[in-house]
């Protein structure tokens, strides 16, 4: 009576094993099949987008228009190199006030990244009287309207003379390239 107990339950254990082993087969079958497909997707061509200096683009529900480029000798504040400034259009085809900021721009030359300088751009806002209408320092921007001012980036002479130079424009987590040269 043991052997007969041992024999099936000995049985019964390799024909739980075995059928196991048969499903893990069929699954990893599947496998590079589902990943096959999902390199397929992700092979497809991709549309290169270019856009330069007067070109509106739109990211996300802004619309960024970069006028015009420039190296003044002068502004009220000092660089510690050289001012790169961009003279810009930003339109709200939204349904809701946008905060807009000089942030929202970065110039990319390879991989490196520059930021924008917050003092020098409202200086360059700053009219002879002293007001600043377009400081893009924290500023609302209601749907459907446009405002117009200059970011400025303090960078070295051969960054801002760069023939490779780019502005990243950037609405949440969506970016564009603009060329600059």
């Amino acid at each position: 009576m043991k052997k007969f107990l041992l024999m099936g339950t000995t049985a019964l254990l390799a024909l739980g094993l075995a059928a196991c082993g048969g499903q893990e087969t069929s699954s990893t079958a599947d496998e590079p099949k589902q990943e096959e497909v999902k390199d397929e997707k992700k092979e497809a061509p991709k549309e290169e987008k270019s856009f330069k200096i007067g070109d509106p683009v739109t990211v996300g529900d802004m619309e960024y228009t970069i006028n015009d480029k420039s190296n003044p000798s002068t502004l009220s504040s000092k660089a510690s190199s050289t001012y790169l400034i961009l003279d810009v259009t930003l339109k709200n085809n939204g349904n809701e006030a946008i905060t807009v900021d000089s942030s929202f721009f970065r110039l990319k030359r390879g991989e490196k990244t520059y930021e924008s300088d917050s003092a020098a751009s409202m200086s360059a806002n700053q009219k002879e009287d002293g007001t600043i209408d377009n400081s893009f320092s924290s500023q609302k921007l209601n749907p459907d309207s446009e405002v117009s001012g200059k970011v400025v980036f303090d960078v070295t002479l051969e960054v801002a003379k760069a023939s490779d130079l780019q502005v990243q424009v950037q609405k949440d987590a969506e970016t564009e390239l603009i060329d600059l040269n």
